[in-house]
């Protein structure tokens, strides 16, 4: 795998695997509702990482409501603007009239009739201050009436500065709407004395009420909680070392290397694309060159600094010949932790990749991934 153009084509074929999974990510709709000046769009933007509410990039789609949507964004946000409830009768000939009268309803109708998956409202997120004496009537009206359409509602209790009122509110709450999917005490932001909290157990709920290939959009695209991205990109890998366990028992020596490589840039960009790094910037390039260059060097024995191919038994002598299914299932395994673990350093800004050369990623992909090697089972036999 030394061969200039061989990685050329990898990392191409990796580039064109980002892409395909980025544009077939099925969008997901959320409908955040609530009061006006409770505080939906800093929980928007707290979700999402982006000034998401704040800027152009919502329209409006009727009187009271705002569509957030941007290209490459895989989440379509329905925010409800200057939302004033008046109490009204909520008995099916009641909800009848009123329908036409009111935009949340009408929007659901709508989505309804269509057939698409990618039309439907996946969840809804409906916003109560969390210092609110009390909910009212006609709001309980409503989030039972999106139940009934068949949607999640998640009650967010926001600007939860009174930790004792909050409390109590979430109580209330769970007595006077308990089909709602959950209720979650939030702070978006953090104030002179309270520490920012509850954003990442919303995304945490979220996810579990929203359905498979659904989900993936939203781990894409949310950025608070790096460990719900950390946990599915280990499913990732967990599915690939299995898959590379079969292709090390490829039946012609020499063969299995640019096999397993090829079965890695699958893994490469599903992880990639399950933390929501831009491949359009020219740094991903990089790091797609140094992975697969220090995932090369291991399979075909060769040194490396730190000595990682020590550290797996057999990997040594492997030489040309037969790899193992077990030693390429640790490779695999190490690869793709180390990899999670690079995404996470880069996501959360701590790595920054305009300002590290091909050298120095090498470099600290390999002392990352010591680490990880010690933890696969010690009944792993190499072969």
């Amino acid at each position: 795998m030394d061969n200039k153009k061989e990685y050329q084509a990898l990392f191409s074929e990796t580039l064109a695997k980002i892409d395909s999974e980025n544009k077939n990510l099925t969008k997901m709709n959320i409908l955040v509702s609530g009061k006006s000046g409770v505080g939906k769009s800093t929980l928007i933007n707290a979700v999402f990482g982006e000034e998401l509410a704040d800027t152009g990039v919502g329209k409006p789609m009727t009187n009271k409501i705002k569509l957030i949507a941007k290209k490459g964004f895989p989440i379509q946000i329905y925010d409800t603007v200057g939302l004033e409830l008046k109490a009204t009768k909520f008995d099916v000939k009641s909800i009848l009239k009123v329908i036409s009268k009111n935009d949340i309803k009408k929007l659901i109708q709508k989505k309804q009739k269509t057939k698409g998956v990618d039309d439907d409202i996946h969840v809804a997120w409906y916003a109560i201050s969390g210092n609110s004496a009390r909910i009212e009537k006609v709001e309980i009206d409503l989030i039972n009436w999106l139940i009934n359409q068949g949607i999640p509602v998640i009650l967010v209790l926001t600007k939860s500065f009174d930790q004792t009122e909050s409390k109590r509110l979430k109580r209330e709450l769970l007595d006077v709407v308990p089909r709602a999917s959950a209720v979650v005490r939030t702070l978006a932001k953090p104030s002179d004395t309270t520490d920012a909290f509850g954003v990442e157990e919303l995304i945490e709920t979220t996810f579990d009420v929203l359905p498979d290939g659904i989900n993936t959009a939203f781990v894409h695209s949310q950025s608070a909680c790096i460990e719900l991205k950390k946990r599915e990109a280990q499913k990732v890998v967990t599915s690939s070392m299995a898959k590379n366990f079969g292709i090390g028992f490829a039946p012609l020596p020499g063969m299995d290397a640019p096999l397993m490589m090829g079965a890695q840039t699958a893994m490469i960009a599903k992880i990639t694309n399950i933390f929501g790094v831009d491949v359009r910037k020219k740094q991903i390039e990089t790091i797609i060159l140094s992975m697969l260059g220090v995932y090369g060097a291991m399979i075909a024995g060769k040194s490396l600094a730190g000595g990682i191919a020590k550290l797996v038994p057999g990997i040594g002598t492997i030489g040309g010949g037969l790899i193992s299914g077990s030693v390429g299932m640790v490779i695999t395994g190490a690869l793709g932790r180390t990899y999670i673990e690079l995404m996470t350093l880069v996501v959360t800004k701590k790595v920054d990749l305009s300002a590290i050369t091909p050298n120095e990623l090498t470099d600290l992909l390999v002392s990352l991934m010591p680490k990880f090697l010690p933890n696969f089972p010690k009944q792993l036999k190499m072969k």
